[in-house]
């Protein structure tokens, strides 16, 4: 059974969701981009929920750029019970797992579950199914090597009053992670107390988890933070001081996504399947990955640093967005950041958020936001391309 508080984090996240979505940046936010939003969020333990309620504003004021207010009372929504369970047409059988991953369908998630089944684990796979992301994510999932159990859900906020939405889904990772605990916490309550903490993996490489600033003018609206280690910080105090016994995890934040890739393909893992993962960022436009966006030329890269065949079709091959100039904004990015003495890059990753106190936790983060631009930068001078 999903625990109420694991419950009351959902609904959380699903307010902020929603929030997110209806108030229109370019309409209420006064510099165009940061806009003040008040949340009032009903919840099944709304005591336990406001000791951490500083804690939830710090993550979602990193997370969207916007200023949040939250504030929460009694009347919420409780978790289903078991009766209002087996009425569903659609249940989801935890059966032999041992914890839980994110999958999204991405290169990054795909090489994460894989690794977990190769070493024999099972991971319950839990995804955020946003239009068009299922067909891809349910091609992949026979590929893992197990069979595994799957919890699926899509967040699409709809607006009835016909205004429009706000496209720019910062908030979405916060709706993914809730998923993520509502799923540890099912798992929790099968295992017991004594089995301790249920691992939530959150599989993505450190290079873009970081998304440390490119250009000084990326600082803003080019810097998502959904896996920055940052936010998984608070969002992992914000679980502990609620009593959730979940443990957030991300054994891949000091690799870059060539190295996983290597990694994998010296393990004897296939690589075949690599190709039919999605990591573009506007694919959606064209269902087609476009080729030339910093995910595009960061999985170019990766195929290219681990030695594999990268059988992806692009729109743009790197050549033909070079030579234009509509398109080519996020190749110069990258070649001016590659460029970058060291000290510089580690302004850059520091410009991103505030990073770990540990010292060998900082340089992992240093050094694999390094090697990334270096996957890149080697990448595009095999093309030809050098600025």
């Amino acid at each position: 059974m999903v625990d109420e508080r694991a419950f009351d984090f959902l609904t959380i996240a699903m307010a902020v969701i929603s929030a997110d979505t209806f108030i229109e940046r370019s309409r209420w936010a006064a510099n165009g981009w940061s806009r003040e939003i008040a949340l009032d969020i009903p919840l099944a333990q709304p005591a336990i929920w406001n000791p951490v309620l500083p804690t939830l504003k710090r993550a979602l004021d990193f997370l969207s750029g916007d200023q949040w207010s939250v504030s929460v009372r009694s009347g919420g929504p409780r978790p289903p019970n078991r009766a209002a369970i087996l009425r569903k047409r659609k249940t989801v059988g935890i059966g032999p797992a041992d914890c839980v991953s994110l999958f999204s369908g991405g290169l990054d998630s795909f090489l994460g579950v894989s690794k977990l089944v190769a070493v024999g684990r099972t991971p319950v796979l839990v995804s955020h199914s946003y239009r068009g992301d299922k067909s891809y994510q349910k091609a992949l999932a026979p590929l893992l090597g197990k069979s595994l159990p799957w919890f699926e859900a899509n967040a699409n906020p709809a607006n009835t009053g016909g205004g429009p939405n706000d496209t720019s889904m910062r908030t979405r990772s916060i709706g993914f992670l809730a998923y993520g605990a509502a799923v540890a916490s099912a798992l929790a309550s099968k295992r017991g107390a004594s089995q301790g903490e249920v691992e939530l993996f959150v599989p993505e490489n450190g290079f873009i988890a970081l998304n440390a600033p490119l250009t000084r003018r990326r600082v803003g609206s080019h810097s998502t933070r959904t896996t920055h280690p940052h936010f998984l910080s608070l969002v992992q105090n914000i679980l502990a001081s609620v009593g959730l016994p979940i443990r957030l995890v991300n054994e891949f934040r000091h690799q870059t996504k060539g190295e996983m890739m290597d990694e994998a393909a010296r393990a004897g893992r296939p690589t075949e399947v690599f190709s039919k993962t999605v990591s573009c960022g506007k694919w959606k436009r064209k269902n087609t990955q476009c080729g030339y966006c910093v995910p595009c030329l960061i999985r170019r890269a990766a195929f290219f640093r681990a030695g594999i065949d990268d059988l992806t079709s692009y729109r743009y091959d790197v050549g033909g967005a070079w030579r234009d100039p509509e398109i080519r904004d996020d190749l110069l990015a990258v070649l001016l950041a590659s460029r970058d003495r060291a000290e510089n890059l580690r302004t850059r990753a520091i410009a991103s958020g505030p990073l770990p106190i540990s010292v060998a936790e900082r340089d992992g983060w240093f050094g694999v936001h390094e090697r990334g631009l270096v996957e890149i930068r080697d990448y595009l001078r095999s093309k030809g391309i050098k600025g």
